[in-house]
């Protein structure tokens, strides 16, 4: 088996379907030549097949020796392609780096609604562990192979390869992804990865990190989403713990999503949904559903904090609700309607 030829689930199959075909025909064979009965007829195959000399169960015929010499030697073909195969494919799938790569791209190939990390640095790092957490599909790109190698140990999806550059993001399954998290270290090259992930998908819902405040703007105004200060954010929260410990305790413990049972969701009201029409507390008051509204956010832009209770739930709006795991499923499985 050559290198540039890795074994697929289809060789497997047809490996194993040999085989059995191999135990199928030699039993039918005894059955017919010799007369015997199943066990015994499975029980020659077996031994014949494995080689380990035991006596025959019952005397062969001249047409029986026939068999089991033909028999023998097709099996001993057979076993030892499908025993050098497997055993190939092991010694590739642990030593062979290149056959590595290979299964990593087809992984990554066959993904969809996945997020795209780029850069694998202290920022980036915390995003992977926040996206485990969620039990989010991911895949990095990183250009220091060290640390690319480090994320592939790690049993992750991870491409040695420069960001910005539009094949390397095509070959992290840019077009099937979800979105796009650019948390490298220097403003110019999320700006750019950001233009170059935004041409090829421009329904690409992308997040940026911002090493300056000046940052920001670009980054928005070529594409993000979403663009965020890690320094600006760890000033406020380093104020806010200071000020308003209360505060951020309470929004610590419903941030962390790996951990808390209170969860706060964000979800869009289809045209069909039978939320569309009616108020906030038809389906959505705590008391019936056990979540809260928290905002209320129209397609034009308008978002409605703290709604009261007859607000009018319309089309496209998207609802930020908080309540636990269990009641937020339920709620959600309205918008899915």
């Amino acid at each position: 088996m050559s290198n540039n030829n890795p074994i697929s689930k289809t060789h497997f199959w047809a490996l194993g379907f040999l085989v059995l075909g191999l135990l199928l025909v030699g039993t039918a064979g005894y059955m017919v030549i010799e007369g015997w009965g199943l066990l015994d007829a499975v029980y020659m195959v077996v031994i014949t097949l494995a080689t380990v000399g035991y006596r025959e169960v019952h005397p062969l015929s001249p047409a029986g020796m026939i068999f089991t010499i033909l028999l023998i030697v097709f099996g001993i073909v057979t076993l030892y392609y499908v025993v050098r195969v497997f055993g190939e494919y092991i010694l590739a799938s642990r030593f062979d780096e290149d056959f590595k790569n290979r299964q990593m791209h087809n992984k990554i190939q066959n993904l969809k609604d996945h997020h795209i990390v780029c850069g694998f640095g202290r920022v980036g790092e915390k995003v992977v562990e926040e996206l485990i957490k969620e039990g989010a599909p991911f895949v990095i790109i990183e250009s220091d192979p060290d640390l690319a190698a480090e994320c592939q140990a790690k049993g992750w999806l991870c491409l040695a390869g420069d960001a910005t550059n539009e094949n390397t993001l095509l070959e992290a399954g840019l077009m099937n992804a979800q979105g796009l998290i650019a948390t490298l270290g220097r403003d110019s090259d999320n700006v750019l990865t950001v233009i170059t992930a935004k041409t090829l998908n421009s329904g690409l819902f992308i997040v940026a990190r911002a090493n300056t405040d000046g940052a920001i703007a670009k980054l928005l105004r070529v594409g993000a989403n979403r663009a965020v200060s890690p320094y600006q954010i760890g000033a406020f929260r380093m104020a806010t713990f200071a000020l308003r410990p209360g505060v951020a305790d309470f929004v610590d413990n419903v941030l962390d999503l790996g951990k808390s049972e209170v969860q706060i969701a964000d979800v869009t009201v289809g045209s069909n949904s039978p939320l569309v029409g009616g108020p906030v507390d038809r389906y959505l008051s705590n008391r019936k559903s056990g979540v809260s509204v928290l905002v209320v956010n129209r397609s034009d832009g308008h978002a409605i904090i703290n709604p009261a209770g007859d607000t009018d739930i319309q089309p496209g709006d998207r609802l930020i609700l908080m309540g636990n795991r269990n009641n937020l499923s339920e709620v959600e499985k309205l918008f899915n309607r």
